[in-house]
């Protein structure tokens, strides 16, 4: 009785030790820290900003988002960052219509130097608008110059975004942590910022959502979660493979797995044999009698078409 009073009492006392949240493994998962869920799941969409319904089954992407994504990332994120393995017409149909996108591009101004930059090289001696069909370039002609903006930090090309851990997840997560403070032990030098998602946790790129900095013309509230959402909604509809041809792609897969177990149980039947019709039995027997049977086996045709046999045998 003794031993179980005192499991008891140790069992249900209360770990007071204090934990640093530094070394939890919940630190950049894509439900959030613990403690701040609501960061990233409550705010925003009736299902939380976690619900992607591209990832659904048989989901599609939100082109109301995707279009909200792309007015955050041309008027904040392309100051700095770029993705210059796609192209801007890219939007169309699912974001854009030709000529909205064209006038929202041509606000933006292309150099040589940026089709020198992708080891293009066009005849072109000026600067001049942008048009869909144009690379999405940074606003930097060399990586060299990036740094020299950016306290020695070149911001990173988005076009291969997709292949960081997380994914969607990661862009938002870290669009999203700036409001933690740095724990002890850590110091953050000038010009440097923590961020518990990105990889060391101090990111050279300054918090870049607030709320209400622009306005969206649909009307949705442009809070911080909500732009964050839209971005991230936006950088992964550009991505290969995982981009706005993913849903496409597993439409197909999924017809023709359905497709193949259809048939598959045809297939099982007819070569095991477990059906046979009245005209595949006659064409056997004269098969049998007329002693062509084994002989078209052997050569691997068929034995319940009646073609193999025609004009071999009389019936």
């Amino acid at each position: 009785i003794a031993a179980g009073v005192m499991g008891y009492t140790a069992a249900n006392q209360e770990d007071k030790t204090a934990h640093c949240w530094i070394y939890r493994d919940d630190i950049g998962a894509h439900w959030g820290i613990k403690g701040y869920e609501e960061q990233v799941t409550e705010v925003g969409t009736h299902h939380g900003h976690l619900s992607w319904p591209q990832y659904r089954f048989l989901g599609t992407w939100d082109g109301a988002s995707v279009r909200r994504g792309f007015l955050v990332f041309a008027r904040n994120c392309a100051n700095c960052h770029g993705m210059i393995f796609k192209k801007y017409d890219i939007l169309l149909d699912k974001a854009y219509k030709q000529l909205e996108l064209a006038a929202l591009v041509s606000n933006f101004s292309i150099h040589p130097a940026h089709h020198h930059f992708k080891q293009y090289y066009y005849q072109e001696w000026d600067d001049r608008d942008r048009v869909p069909h144009d690379r999405i370039y940074p606003p930097y002609f060399s990586q060299d110059e990036a740094k020299n903006a950016n306290g020695g930090v070149w911001p990173v090309d988005l076009s291969k975004i997709r292949l960081r851990p997380g994914g969607i997840n990661y862009i938002y997560n870290l669009l999203t942590g700036y409001h933690y403070k740095p724990p002890y032990g850590i110091d953050i030098p000038k010009g440097k910022y923590f961020n518990p998602y990105f990889d060391h946790m101090i990111i050279g790129m300054p918090r870049q959502l607030y709320d209400g900095m622009l306005e969206y013309e649909d009307g949705t509230p442009a809070s911080t979660p909500q732009m964050a959402y839209d971005v991230s909604n936006f950088v992964a509809f550009t991505q290969r493979r995982t981009g706005h041809k993913r849903p496409e792609s597993d439409l197909k897969h999924f017809m023709f797995f359905c497709g193949f177990l259809l048939i598959w149980p045809f297939k099982y039947m007819k070569t095991k044999a477990y059906f046979r019709g009245l005209l595949s039995s006659r064409w056997e027997m004269y098969a049998v009698r007329d002693g062509v049977y084994y002989n078209h086996l052997r050569s691997g045709g068929s034995n319940s078409r009646a073609q193999h046999f025609k004009g071999r045998f009389w019936a």
